[in-house]
């Protein structure tokens, strides 16, 4: 009874005419939000921790009435800020206690590139469920454009495109304008459709209204992105275009086209705050900023990726083909060769009516009365009408299509290069490819109509005894199944959907050697392997913004001196950089961790230091002497005193390759002055300070790899040189800088365990020696972090009431290495001397030290509390 009782509300007039669509709405709403806030924290892009940036500045701008200064960014990305502006704000609501009084101190003390993850999450909520509104009113307009069934269809296309799931759950400024510009386009068709709507329609809006909405959208979508500019000449096309074919005149329409301008400018005005002061400058500024940046050359003539060819008018194309999902893909393809031979049909019953015309002629009059086509004809039979399958007008159609070829030609004159420009174009074909998808639809419930019809005739459900459900039943299952198509396409991509490639088009078999690849996904699984793995290590990326919010160590750039871990990006390795030797180099050695994702290798770390350039490539040396150093590397991020160095040099050289060995230097660095003027033609010194060889090693040249030749040079360093600073030289070549630090406790220190200054000083060696009359105290100190601020040693002889009677307070090494310069785990050794003063009497006497910052006097303090430690050695005054 309960299933008889479902299925005859199926039947019922209100759900089959559809007139309720709030079911839909919100399966919908559901449908598109559900992927989108699943698992938010997962990773973040590359621009996202300056959105957020630049959101919080824009509220505190607004918030202190200095709307000037909402212009954050000429894109402009208003709505993308407005938009982070609420996340901003619903956190400060709900963290208040936590986050101090002040919502715009809060907000300005952001940090630009490291957000964290928390306000970043927040951030996009907003986003989230924008966009899966978009999702219903992109149904709700496509629904009187086209009808139900497209609507429906189109609607679960957008809600389930990867690309657009991925851009959507982010905070940036390409979902915004793909929104507000999809809406401008539909509002226009519809202002431009005929006043009888189709029968599965609600009655339309006005035109006017609808017009106005538009011309609304347009300027917030001219408030998101410079690309959306666009619209303007589109709209003045579609605007001109109905003169033709039409009775009203071009004057009826400019006035049209001049009231969506209007409206548009008064939105680009109204919802930007810093043109309420300047209401014709920012407009100004925008377009210019627009045209900059369009022209710009320096990103078109990066994409010549060394691993990816140089697509060229092509680019946009292949993108977008490898971004849009095969249910789109084919369903296009089949809406173009439908609206084709619909057109030729069109042409060749205008050409046959024509020629019938003037074949025929004007029957007089007796004969109409007396012919039986001139009675009235009888009143038609009214069929059962299918809400859903009720043919589709083409015209809105062939306008997407417009839209479509003209947006990507656009973009393809343009310079900007990225596969996220060219998304405009997906909400438009996913309606086309959903009427296309209409079209066999309709040919396959033809036939399953007919075998329901016989399944009704035996059946005893009263239910199936409708017409309208034998009509309507087709139609939802096929959009139910295309709908579950589409989901199953996007789910095994969640949450990594920018990883979705079509698989038409071979995947990630066929991308990464064709497109460019990568905006900042997996490297949240580096970030959570090096805190987890290697805490408080320092590492080079070329994305430090995404690796931050999961990594609390220290962020360099990817060729910065003395790194631990050095993370490879997809990105850099197509494009070969920092340079094509540097990632052969890493690559043939090997990684320590790799990130794969859904087929395609995205990110690998790999032990540190970096590979540094060569000093013979200073400009004005001849780099046509061959074979050529070109890099180098240590293969510690410090050089330890009393420990071999080895020392990796890369090569430009052919084969054959030299027999005899190369030899590397280790000199004081006034060896040689590494930019001036006294350096020949072939890098070799000619004057000099200083040329004592200090180490050296020497290393045969081997081809590693095509392109790759390395020479490995061990150096044994003598402990009893200073830390600091000192040369390399190749074959007497200015090679570059190796830094020396101790690392080991001196062997003739007593070694200490367990004395740690609050965890950034540990003592870990001492020695006491006195003569009667001076005390010589040796320390060896062992930085436990890196990044220490400058504090002052203290060193004391307290008598048996804990009084001072002898002391020495300094910088370490007297201030030539203070503790600022220290890096983990370097030992420094420091020698103290205390002077007894006269008439000490005999006895014993305890040496204490310890740490204090000489600004405020604060001294550093022990585990167990204390603010210094006792030497266990007594001294003894005879």
């Amino acid at each position: 009874m309960k299933i008889r009782y479902l299925l005859s509300k199926i039947n019922s007039s209100s759900f089959t005419t559809l007139r309720d669509h709030s079911l839909i709405s919100l399966a919908l709403f559901l449908l598109a939000l559900l992927p989108r806030a699943y698992d938010l924290s997962r990773f973040v892009t590359a621009d996202e921790a300056k959105w957020v940036y630049r959101s919080a500045q824009f509220l505190a701008a607004f918030l202190q009435g200095d709307f000037p200064a909402t212009t954050v960014n000429l894109t402009p990305a208003v709505t993308t800020t407005w938009l982070g502006s609420l996340g901003l704000t619903a956190y400060y609501t709900l963290h208040q206690a936590d986050l101090g009084p002040s919502l715009t101190a809060w907000l300005l003390s952001l940090p630009e590139f490291r957000a964290d993850l928390a306000v970043l999450v927040a951030t996009r909520w907003p986003m989230v469920i924008f966009t899966s509104l978009a999702v219903v009113i992109f149904y709700l307009l496509t629904r009187r454009l086209l009808g139900t069934w497209v609507a429906v269809v189109a609607a679960a296309f957008i809600a389930l495109a990867p690309h657009f799931i991925a851009v959507s759950r982010v905070l940036g400024h390409d979902a915004p304008a793909v929104v507000f510009m999809t809406l401008s386009l539909l509002l226009l068709l519809i202002a431009l459709q005929p006043s009888s709507p189709l029968p599965s329609q609600s009655p339309p809006l006005p035109s006017a209204t609808s017009l106005l909405f538009s011309g609304l959208a347009a300027g917030l979508a001219f408030l998101s992105k410079a690309p959306t500019l666009f619209l303007i000449p589109f709209a003045g096309l579609v605007f001109a275009a109905q003169v033709w074919g039409r009775s009203t005149t071009l004057y009826f329409w400019f006035k049209r086209l001049i009231l969506w301008l209007a409206v548009a400018y008064l939105a680009f005005v109204v919802f930007w705050p810093a043109a309420w002061i300047d209401p014709m400058g920012r407009p100004r500024a925008v377009f210019e900023n627009a045209f900059i940046s369009a022209t710009d050359r320096e990103e078109a003539e990066a994409e010549s990726y060394w691993l990816t060819p140089d697509l060229g008018p092509a680019y946009y194309l292949l993108n977008a083909a490898f971004k849009l999902s095969p249910l789109v893909l084919i369903g296009a393809g089949v809406a173009v060769w439908y609206m084709g031979r619909s057109l030729k049909e069109r042409f060749s019953d205008s050409v046959s009516q024509r020629v019938s015309e003037s074949a025929t002629r004007k029957p007089s009059k007796q004969a109409d009365k007396n012919h039986p086509a001139a009675s009235p004809p009888s009143h038609p039979t009214i069929q059962p009408s299918n809400p859903l399958t009720t043919p589709p007008p083409t015209l809105p159609i062939l306008w997407l299509f417009v839209f479509v070829i003209l947006f990507t030609i656009f973009m393809t004159l343009s310079d900007k290069r990225s596969p996220r420009y060219i998304l405009p174009i997906f909400p438009p074909l996913a309606i086309i490819a959903a009427w296309g998808w209409f079209k066999v639809s309709s040919v396959m419930c033809q036939v399953s109509r007919s075998r329901f019809l016989a399944l009704r005739s035996n059946s005893n459900f009263t239910f199936l005894s409708s017409a309208r459900f034998a009509s309507l039943l087709p139609s939802l299952l096929s959009s139910l199944f295309l709908s579950l198509i589409a989901l199953l396409i996007a789910l095994p991509y969640a949450p990594y959907y920018f990883t979705y490639y079509n698989p038409l088009l071979g995947g990630a078999y066929t991308a990464p050697s064709l497109v460019k690849i990568g905006w900042g996904e997996g490297l949240d699984r580096v970030g959570r392997f090096l805190q987890r793995e290697h805490p408080g290590s320092r590492v080079g990326t070329a994305y430090a913004s995404t690796l931050a919010p999961y990594f609390e160590g220290n962020l360099s750039d990817v060729t910065a001196d003395h790194l631990d871990y050095i993370v490879l990006y997809v990105k850099q390795v197509q494009s070969g950089e920092p340079s094509p030797a540097f990632i052969r180099y890493f690559e043939h050695f090997g990684s320590i961790f790799t990130v794969n994702l859904n087929g395609i290798r995205y990110a690998d770390v790999y032990l540190g230091p970096a590979l540094q350039p060569a000093l013979t490539l200073t400009p004005g040396l001849d780099h046509a002497i061959l074979p050529l150093p070109i890099s180098f590397r240590p293969l510690t991020p410090y050089g330890h005193l009393g420990e071999p160095l080895e020392v990796d040099v890369v090569w430009r050289a052919n084969d054959p390759l030299p027999a005899t060995p190369s030899t590397v230097t280790l000199q004081p660095l006034s060896a040689f002055d590494f930019l001036d003027e006294h350096n020949d033609a072939s890098g070799r010194p000619v004057e000099a300070r200083d040329m004592t060889i200090l180490a050296e090693g020497m290393g045969q040249l081997t081809r590693l790899a095509d392109n790759l030749v390395v020479s490995r040079h061990r150096l044994d360093i003598p402990a009893d040189l200073t830390q600091g600073r000192y040369a390399l030289l190749v074959d007497g070549r200015p090679l570059g800088k190796v830094d020396l630090r101790l690392f080991q406790v001196p062997a003739e220190l007593q070694q200490i365990s367990g004395v740690s200054f609050e965890d950034q000083i540990a003592l870990v060696g001492c020695q006491v020696v006195s003569d009667g009359n001076t005390v010589r105290v040796k320390l060896a100190w062992q930085a436990q972090k890196d990044g220490l601020p400058d504090y002052t040693v203290f060193v004391q002889l307290l008598n048996a009431a804990h009084e001072r009677v002898a002391g020495v307070d300094t910088p370490p090494l007297k201030g030539v290495w203070p503790t600022s310069r220290w890096v983990k785990n370097e030992v420094v050794a420091d020698e103290y001397l205390l002077t007894m003063p006269p008439g000490l009497s005999p006895g014993a006497y305890q040496v204490i030290v310890g740490f204090y910052q000489a600004g405020s006097g604060q001294r550093l303090t022990l585990t167990d509390g204390p603010d210094y430690w006792a030497l266990p050695e007594m001294v003894i005054k005879k």
